[in-house]
Parts: C-alpha cells; structure tokens; sequence
C-alpha cells in the first residue's frame, strides 16, 4: 500500500532478539524513505531503544510526560527528582541503554517510617506533566494543505491487468497439484468416456470392425460431452475469487481496477478451458475416429466452458464459505443435464411447463441444451458428406412431409367438415366443425402465400356461417393442387439426389470412396435423433395450427409473425429472429456467449452477491424480530 504514515502496534512482540532487530531495521529503513512511523513497543532492548528519533511516554490516564530523544530521556526524569545517584543515560564503556530506568524513576514509590515503600507515587502523573509543560517545548508545525506526495504511483488498467495475469500464473504454477490435475482432468475423462462408447456389433457378425457411421453411442459422447465442460469449467473457476479474499482485502485501498482483476480471470480461466476442451475432443475424437478436421465441436465445447467459468466466478464472489461453493456446484449441474432435452425430451416434459410447439422456457435458459443441439445439428448437416446433399434432402423430405402427413391432416379436417353439413353454421365454441374450419383457414393461408399463388381466395370463407358447398368444392380442389404439388417436388429432389450419387459412384473405386467417405463422417444414430424418425407422433395439432414433429432438422418454416420464433422445434437447421435467419451452429454459440456477457455483467456489479447479502440481511431481521 506504501503508507505515507505507519501505525505499528507492538512489531517485535513474540519474536526473538534477533528477529525483533530485522523488524526495526526494516522499520528505520521505511522512515529513512520518509514515512513518518508510529510504533507502541514495550521492553525494547538497547539497540532497538536507540534506533527511535523520537520517544512519547504516556503516564496513567494519558498524561504526556515526555517528547524527545530517547537517549537523553533517563537524564531528563534523574534531574527531576534529583537523583542522587545519577548515572548518565547511556554507558560510556558499552553505549547500552535500559530503557527500564525511566519506569523506575517515574513511578517511584514514598517510604514511610518504617523504610517501606507505600502504593503512592512520588510524582504524581498530574505533576509530571506539568514538569513536562515547564521543562519541554514541543515544536509547533503549521498546517499544510498540500496534497501528501505519491510514493508509488498507480499503473494504468493495461499494466494492472498484466501484473494480475502474472502474479495468478504464478501463483498456480507454484501449486503443482493443481497443474497436474487442470492439465490431467479432461485428457483422462476424454480417455474414459470415448472408450466405453466405442460401439460396435461383435455378436454373431464376422470379422467385426468399428465404425463411426455404426455407433449408436455418439449422441451419448456428444452429450458427455457438454456436461465435462460445465463441470470442469465450474470447478477450476468456483473458488478463483474466494482464494482471493484476503489479498483483495488488503489491495482494496489501492483503489485498484476490479475490471483489471475481473479480466484477468476470465483471460487465465479461458486459456485454461481452451486447453481442457482441446484436449478432450483431441483425444475423444481420436478414439471415437472422428476425422480431426470436424473442429467446430471444440467451438461449441469452449463456449460452453467459458460460460460455466462465468458461472463459477459469480458463486465464488457470492459466497464466504468453500463448502457452500462446493455444494452449489451439483445443484447448477443437475438442471443443465435435466432441462437439455436429452435426459428428458422437450415434448415429454410437464404439460404446466412446456408445450408440445417448442421448447419450454426453463429450457431456453439452459447452455446444456443450445451446446447439445449445436453438436448435433452441426454433425449432421456440416459433415463433408451431408454436404453435399443437404439442400436436396431438405425438398425431399419436407415435400415427403406434406403429402404424407400434412395433406393427410388437411384432407382428414376437410372430410369431418363435409361429413357434418349441419354444422356449418353453428358459431359456437364448442363446434368441432369450427375448429376444423379454423384449422384449414389459418394453414391454407399459410400455404397459399408460401406456394405465391393468387388461387383460391375462398379461404378466408372458411368460417362458420360463411362456409357452403362452393367454398367446399374450391377447398377440396385446392388441396389435391397442393398435394400434387409436393408429390412432384419429392419426384423431382429424388431424381436430383439419384443422379448425383450415382455420378458418384459409377466405378467401384468411386463407390468404395463414396461409402468410406459416408461411414467417416456421418452417424446413423445422430441421423435418427435430428430426423426424430424413432417417434410415434409425426405431426400434432396445437391451438388450431399443425406442428410439425418429423425431419426437424431440415424445418425451415418459421412463423412470420413472430420475429423471434427461434424455439418452434428441437434441432432446426436455423434460427428465426428479427425477421432473419441464421445458422444453428453460430446462432447457439453466440447464445452461449451472450449468457456468458450477461454472467460478467452480473459479476461486474456483484448481483449475486448483493442478492445473497440482502437475503442474510432479510434472515437477521426476521430472527431479531423474533427475539
């Protein structure tokens, strides 16, 4: 801190001779530098006792008796009671002092007639400060209001960053438990994880060999995989600012940067979690023959990493205790691996939760479930295989989409229309023809303007008392246009996709390239979960619109009227917002980051930490008002 003025209370007291004169060397050095040093010292020996400029006493009830050189006090107080045996103050053959001549002499008992010394004092502490007004002249020093002088000047915020990033490194080097285990955990963990998911069908086949395309277990290493960077980069964070308390404590009259000290823990903690999740998908990846070009999962991981790093610097600023901090720790993992949509999936989830059109909001807060379906969307659609193939697949499946399911729906509600004529003109809520109707207007409207057509404008007579025989004929006609639309579209995809692959595979060792390159990059198992083509339920009706449950992954039909409609379905190839859309991968990892700008933000102003104080506050005052 570099004081301009030092209050020291008893510096030698507890410590050897020795070492109590390395203390007052290192004291008169300071004051030799100008600082002006208070120190209360009892039983000082002769050599400490000559190293003051200057020597106070206070006699009882704070009566100042003495002010001046120490060597020359024993003298002052002898000539003051006109000692008779008067010894000067220091020795002439040694230069020793006893300090313990003063207290002698200054409470130097009365005798009465027997010779024995009484409890009273000769001089009173009263009388000696009067000899002390009489007999000393303390100098008088006029005020100055000249700001006192900067002995150590303050760096600026680049060079206090740079010296936190240094003393931290440091101070984690030193402790190399803590290196071995940092740089030891995620390898081990990617070792352990990617070995008992290496599936491969041995059973009853001949001449087994493991295949990436084969592996049922890779939504499960992907999943691990976002739950290891959470958890590390929770544990290597959550005690960064505790551990600091103190040091914090004594720096905070500096006066110094917080957010200097703020970004070099998150530049320490990010350069840590860049090695962890590096090391863990180099490793998993190697095992698991995932070709090490697919670098855009460590994207995805570090982000995850970062944002759990952020998570554990605003437990550790909020939190006084270690144990508390620890605990905390499975309580922040538990809903991240709960609401990911993989434990649980979205559509299975409470109905007072989530609604079967989306994702619920619980889970829309959760980093576990934008990193998971980055993963995934990211494996399926960007792999050097798919590639080549995804756009043709999208109209091929979204087309198969609507003339298997969709049309079918429409045709379904139609025949329930036309099956109940006396309905038609029934207005009330509870009519099921008036849902039906409601049904076919809001999606054929829908359709017409994506098909941009200007046929069939009988659709907004799709009503209640509005409907009749014509506008049913109009609709019926109009349906089959669509479905014979979309059948020619699945067509002519098909054709596309047929006539590049088999450009492709024309020879045999274009066709041996072509399935090698397929089982290298591609995964059934993720194929099926993005494609969610395992689930019973293909299509469902929700508050009078159809939802779509099959080929997530290549659903590309967002809501227009919602500019923020990026949670219409697990696994979509792009996200809706602000009339806009984007990439899955990039859109989730800039999710992730935002969480991760919110959480410094948060840390910045320690809102956990002033939440947490007026709770404790809240608990004080409800036990006090008890009491």
């Amino acid at each position: 801190r570099e004081p301009t003025i030092l209050f020291v209370d008893e510096p030698t007291s507890g410590l050897s001779s020795r070492d109590s004169e390395n203390i007052m060397d290192l004291l008169k050095e300071l004051s030799l530098r100008g600082k002006m040093i208070f120190v209360v010292i009892h039983q000082p020996s002769s050599d400490i006792f000559k190293m003051f400029d200057t020597l106070i006493i206070l006699d009882v009830g704070g009566f100042q008796i003495y002010y001046g050189n120490p060597t020359e006090s024993v003298n002052y107080f002898q000539e003051i009671v006109n000692a008779a045996n008067k010894t000067p103050g220091a020795c002439p053959e040694c230069g020793n002092i006893n300090p313990e001549q003063i207290f002698n002499i200054i409470e130097t008992r009365v005798v009465n007639e027997f010779g024995r010394f009484t409890h009273s004092r000769k001089v009173s502490p009263g009388q000696w400060y009067q000899y002390f007004k009489q007999k000393q002249k303390v100098p008088k020093i006029s005020e100055i209001n000249d700001p006192l002088p900067v002995v150590q000047k303050i760096p600026n915020w680049f060079k206090q960053l740079w010296i936190f990033i240094v003393r931290d490194v440091l101070s984690k080097l030193a402790n190399k438990q803590y290196v071995i285990i940092n740089l030891s955990l995620a390898p081990v963990l990617g070792i352990f994880i990617a070995y008992f998911v290496k599936y491969y069908e041995e059973v009853g086949v001949q001449n087994t060999e493991y295949k990436f395309f084969n592996n049922s277990n890779i939504p499960v290493y992907f999943f691990m995989s976002v739950v290891v960077a959470l958890f590390i980069g929770l544990i290597i964070s959550a005690e960064e600012i505790f551990r600091d308390r103190k040091i914090l404590k004594r720096e905070r009259y500096l006066n110094l940067s917080s957010s200097s000290y703020l970004i070099s823990k998150v530049v320490i903690l990010f350069s840590i979690s860049a090695f962890q999740t590096f090391s863990f998908i180099m490793i998993g990846n190697w095992i698991l023959e995932i070709p090490l070009t697919e670098m855009r999962y460590w994207w995805i991981l570090f982000s995850t990493a970062c944002f759990a790093n952020m998570l554990g610097l605003n437990i550790s600023s909020a939190f006084d205790s270690a144990v508390t901090i620890y605990i905390l720790i499975p309580i922040l993992i538990i809903p991240q691996l709960l609401l990911s949509g993989v434990v649980v999936t979205f559509d299975k989830f409470n109905p007072k939760v989530g609604t079967p059109d989306g994702i619920p909001v619980l889970g829309e807060i959760m980093v576990s479930r934008w990193a998971f379906e980055a993963l995934m969307v990211t494996q399926f659609k960007d792999n050097p295989f798919e590639k080549q193939f995804y756009k043709l697949d999208q109209r091929l499946n979204l087309a198969e989409y609507k003339k298997t399911y969709y049309m079918s729906e429409l045709e379904t509600a139609l025949s329930n229309i036309k099956n109940n004529p006396g309905k038609w003109n029934d207005k009330s809520l509870n009519n099921p023809v008036g849902k039906s109707l409601n049904l076919l207007r809001l999606e054929l409207i829908r359709e017409r303007d994506k098909v941009g057509t200007n046929r069939f404008r009988e659709v907004d007579l799709l009503v209640p008392g509005k409907f009749d025989i014509g506008v049913l004929d109009s609709t019926d006609h109009f349906l089959k246009a669509l479905k014979k639309l979309y059948i020619n579209r699945a067509a002519k995809a098909a054709k596309e996709k047929d006539s590049i692959v088999r450009a492709m595979t024309s020879t045999p060792e274009k066709l041996a390239a072509f399935n090698d390159m397929r089982m290298r990059f591609q995964n059934e198992e993720v194929n099926r979960f993005v494609e969610n083509r395992n689930s019973l339920t293909k299509i469902i009706e929700w508050k009078g619109r159809l939802v779509q449950k099959i080929y997530p992954i290549y659903f590309d039909e967002h809501r227009p009227n919602n500019p923020f409609d990026f949670t219409a379905n697990f696994y979509t190839p792009t996200k809706h917002f602000l009339s806009r859309k984007y990439d899955t991968l990039y859109f989730n990892i800039a999710i992730i980051w935002g969480f991760s700008i919110l959480l410094y933000t948060a840390l910045y102003f320690n809102v956990l930490k002033k939440v947490v104080l007026g709770f404790e506050l809240r608990r004080r005052y409800i036990w006090r008002k008890r009491d």
